[in-house]
């Protein structure tokens, strides 16, 4: 009982280790069924989970899973979820088709922020022909826009590039797919540019995104500007752009729109107009490098235009500034990482040492409950085993007892046998008790020795009693088998010459000790074999004569002809 404790320690430990596992994994599956409808929310579960290395293989996988799809949704880096890679494989081999396709689209995204471009576009591809064969139109469209993305930002291929926005088009026209078809086919300088761009716009209305809408004229009328030379087309444009704009970063860069039109109509008047009024907006407010940039770069082109003059001055001192900002901000992001770095590190060193902590307290408590759980069982073994002894002795004490006690009605007339030994005429089961025990050197030490003072006798009953002393070389029961036949009428000659051949000699044995009325408990202690045993050997004998299972053996051979 006193290793309980320790039991109850193991068990609440135990306890307290799956029951935190077991809330990683609700809240992992809790963060699962945020795909595809709340992003924010995925990433709010997956920082609940303190410690993500000490998830199970599976629910690891599927914690960088959801961590590599909450940086593709926000368009993050994804060069440190090197995880989607044995999670690609694992979903790969799974049913789920919606985690299947969406882990196409991962692994090609980790691999183009590795700018692995071609197996990048490899795995998309393949993405494609899954995608394609699950009758899924939607994450063929999504898959086949990446693809030709990169075409026109990676490659600079805008003939693949529309093709594949051309393909995804005929499936499913969306203001997003036209207008990157408008853009790679402005780039490309073909004249179906403006069809796209236009509908681009219309599908933008029809959803009421204005932000979108405002984004797509913008980039329309610098197409219209700097590739169509359609400066009167270009100022519509923005125009119309400005029936949308709530936003004072966008009129910003429309009227800058403007001025670039303007440079390139030649008419300075109103380019300078729309700058000054872009620098009187931002004055005060923070500023934008590219439009900070622009607008110097226009004002030198204005000045250069009139004066044959210019001065960058100002752009290159700005430029200056912003180049010390970044390395100043570059500078503290080496040292954030180096300290990041460096906690990692003692954060490891410390999980390190926590786990070989709890192992050693795990091992330590293991150890404890083994080593009292093995003195536990010896204890109660050796307890057992000395109660099964005292058992033992009592019943060979007993035995002797009845062998030993005198009863007038015992005896009525002596005989002798050939040995000289006296038998008595009326025949008693005593006797042969007494002769089996004499055998067994029990009688003759009790005859010697006093039994109160008789310590002999009880180490060789111990003997015994504990298989020491074998007791085939104590009993000699050629000398017994006699005894048995005049006392018990013929038993054993009656019981050899009708089942002899049929049974062993142990099993003779055992039906003579029946024969002489012992016990189960006694024929154990004085044969050395377990009450089992006995009981199998009774059982063997049935069945050898054919006898049921309730019969008595030594009737059923006293009653054979």
């Amino acid at each position: 009982m006193r290793q309980l404790p320790f039991l109850g320690l193991i068990l609440v430990m135990l306890c307290f280790v799956g029951c935190r596992q077991a809330d990683a994994g609700r809240v992992l599956r809790l963060a699962d069924k945020q795909v595809g409808v709340n992003v924010d929310s995925i990433h709010s579960l997956l920082a609940q989970i303190e410690e993500p290395s000490q998830l199970s293989g599976e629910e690891r996988l599927l914690y960088g899973w959801l961590k590599t799809y909450v940086h593709y949704q926000w368009n993050n880096s994804m060069a440190e979820d090197s995880l989607i890679l044995p999670a690609f494989d694992y979903y790969i081999s799974q049913n789920d088709t919606i985690k299947k396709l969406l882990s196409y689209q991962l692994k090609a995204s980790y691999l183009y922020w590795l700018k692995e471009y071609k197996q990048s576009m490899a795995v998309i591809d393949s993405g494609i022909v899954e995608a394609k064969a699950l009758l899924d139109t939607a994450k063929v469209v999504d898959m086949m826009a990446e693809k030709a993305y990169w075409y026109v930002y990676v490659w600079k291929d805008y003939t693949k590039a529309i093709e594949t926005f051309r393909a995804a088009i005929a499936l499913n026209e969306k203001a997003s797919l036209c207008f990157s078809m408008g853009v790679a086919m402005g780039l490309q300088k073909e004249d179906s540019a403006s069809y796209y761009m236009n509908r681009s716009v219309e599908l933008a209305i029809q959803a009421g995104d204005t932000t979108k809408i405002v984004h797509y004229l913008r980039n329309y009328a610098q197409l219209q500007a700097y590739l169509m030379n359609e400066y009167t087309g270009a100022i519509a444009t923005i125009r119309r752009m400005e029936q949308y704009v709530d936003d004072s970063q966008q009129i910003s860069m429309g009227d800058l729109v403007k001025v670039e039109v303007f440079l390139k109509d030649g008419l300075l008047d109103s380019a300078q107009y729309y700058l000054n009024r872009e620098r009187k907006r931002a004055a005060g407010s923070e500023k934008f490098l590219t439009e900070e940039n622009m607008a110097s770069m226009y004002q030198a082109m204005i000045d250069y235009t009139r004066h044959r003059t210019f001065n960058v001055l100002d752009v290159m001192r700005y430029n200056d500034s912003v180049s010390n900002a970044l390395y100043a901000v570059h500078s503290t992001l080496r040292r954030k990482d180096e300290s990041k770095e460096s906690l990692s590190q003692e954060n490891l060193i410390l999980t390190v040492e926590r786990q070989e902590a709890q192992l050693t307290l795990l091992f330590s408590l293991l150890l404890l409950v083994l080593v009292g759980g093995g003195a536990f069982f010896y204890i109660r073994n050796r307890r057992s085993k000395l109660i099964e002894a005292e058992e033992r002795v009592e019943t060979l004490m007993r035995l002797l007892e009845d062998a030993t006690k005198n009863k007038e009605t015992d005896t009525i007339g002596i005989q002798t046998t050939e040995n000289g030994e006296a038998i008595p005429e009326v025949e008693d089961g005593q006797f042969f008790r007494k002769i089996l025990l004499k055998q067994l050197g029990i009688i003759r030490l009790v005859a010697k020795q006093p039994t109160s003072q008789n310590q002999e006798l009880l180490r060789r009953i111990s003997g015994i009693t504990n298989h020491e002393l074998p007791v085939e070389s104590l009993l000699v029961w050629e000398d017994l088998y006699p005894v048995i036949d005049r006392v018990y009428d013929s038993f054993y000659t009656k019981m050899t010459r009708r089942f002899g051949e049929m049974l062993i000699d142990k099993e003779q044995q055992l039906c003579c000790l029946l024969c002489a009325d012992f016990s189960t408990k006694e024929i154990s202690v004085v044969t050395q074999q377990s009450i089992p045993t006995i009981y199998q050997r009774k059982t063997n004998i049935r069945k050898k004569l054919g006898m049921g299972e309730k019969e008595d053996v030594v009737e059923f051979i006293l009653c054979q002809p």
